[in-house]
């Protein structure tokens, strides 16, 4: 791929608008790889780091030993 470069663009009315001028010729096709920018608000670190009291309550209701119960399954299965 010859003369490859990122360009930020917005989308609106179904189009695809760059936000600077391109070197290109009226009708010229061009290749688009097309990433989105993540939400900020979708991906809060600190909240999706933090525990919750749900948390809490389904490591006190026995999935430690569902998980133990697993691996020993899978043990089994090995020899």
């Amino acid at each position: 791929m010859q003369n490859m470069r990122a360009i930020e663009a917005q989308f609106e009315d179904g189009l695809l608008k760059p936000t600077e001028p391109l070197p290109l010729r009226p009708g010229e096709c061009v290749r688009l790889i097309v990433l989105r920018r993540p939400d900020p608000k979708r991906w809060d670190l600190h909240k999706l780091a933090a525990t919750t009291d749900e948390d809490l309550e389904l490591t006190e209701a026995g999935l430690d030993w569902w998980a133990e119960q697993l691996d020993s399954e899978d043990k089994v299965e090995a020899r």
